[in-house]
């Protein structure tokens, strides 16, 4: 049996003794010796030794040399050297995983659909690998239903629709790329169109997309038949940026808050405003609403059914 083929043993199944010693008597037959004082291997009380003998340093044996030549084929790797190649495969991994840009800044934001003709569609920023929402409103914040939607590009975006809600599950799976997006909205003749663009600096992550008018699920009228009116300048406020240029006001009881700007009041709030009454109004899904009106140091507002007074300090 030759030394290759004790070795293929040794992978599979822990040698036999007679494998070691035909890799003991191999050796011995290339170093042309007999390496033992009789024909057989020493046992282990004649490696020992007698107990009361001097220890003495031994060189190593012919049976030392083939348990060696066996380790080196089973495992030619150091414990070190394993280490260290464990180390670069870690370094290679992470290489492969890196962008090669800084990653796109997350971004949630509202925007106001003008379905007028010669407006330009609002801009969709995507990146690959990263997943947008896309939630449309109606003018009072309420939900408004998708029917049906058409992709200008489907081989390199991917769009998610339960076909049930109003919210689309956008993602882009080219690293640039651009197309167009139609979105029909229940009861809405007119089609929603969008453009999508990736490898932006800015990927959105939620953008809630403001249609002017009213949906199958919009709120009824509170005062009056005056109907809330959709400001584009208010939706900065509805996303938490003060008004510029504005004054903040102390708003009692933790009920909102309120800026003085151009002789107008904003007021930022999740309750609903009875009086005074304002002359714009931009809601969002989460029932956050911003409401313009006249200067006034008392707001009516209704939480949960009930009447609530709200001071304002600071006018």
């Amino acid at each position: 049996m030759g030394t290759s083929s004790i070795a293929a043993g040794t992978m599979e199944n822990p040698p036999t003794l007679n494998q070691l010693n035909a890799l003991i008597l191999e050796a011995k037959a290339k170093q042309g010796g007999d390496g033992y004082a009789g024909s057989a291997p020493p046992s282990n009380d004649e490696d020992i030794g007698n107990a009361g003998a001097t220890p003495q340093k031994k060189s190593p044996t012919l049976r030392d040399q083939a348990f060696k030549q066996l380790l080196d084929k089973i495992s030619p790797l150091t414990p070190d050297q394993i280490i260290e190649m464990r180390k670069q495969q870690d370094k290679s991994q992470q290489a492969v995983a890196a962008t090669p840009n800084t990653p796109p800044r997350p971004v949630s934001s509202t925007l106001t659909i003008d379905l007028s003709p010669g407006v330009t569609p609002p801009v969709i920023r995507l990146s690959a690998g990263f997943v947008t929402s896309l939630v449309f409103v109606d003018s009072t914040g309420q939900p408004w239903p998708i029917a049906d939607y058409s992709l200008g590009n489907p081989k390199n975006f991917n769009i998610q629709w339960d076909k049930k809600t109003n919210t689309l599950f956008i993602q882009s799976t080219s690293a640039y790329n651009s197309a167009n997006l139609a979105i029909r909205l229940a009861t809405l003749d007119t089609p929603v169109m969008l453009s999508l663009v990736s490898g932006q600096r800015e990927v959105d992550y939620r953008v809630d997309l403001q249609v002017q008018g009213h949906g199958p699920n919009a709120l009824p009228p509170i005062v009056g038949d005056n109907l809330p009116v959709n400001n584009p300048s208010l939706l900065s406020v509805l996303d938490g940026i003060p008004p510029p240029g504005s004054q903040e006001l102390e708003v009692s009881g933790g009920h909102g808050r309120a800026w003085l700007t151009g002789g107008k009041l904003i007021f930022r709030t999740q309750l609903t405003v009875l009086s005074p009454a304002w002359s714009a109004s931009v809601s969002s899904p989460d029932g956050t609403r911003v409401y313009e009106m006249v200067q006034t140091p008392l707001i009516l507002a209704s939480q949960n059914g009930t009447p609530i007074k709200i001071e304002l300090k600071g006018l």
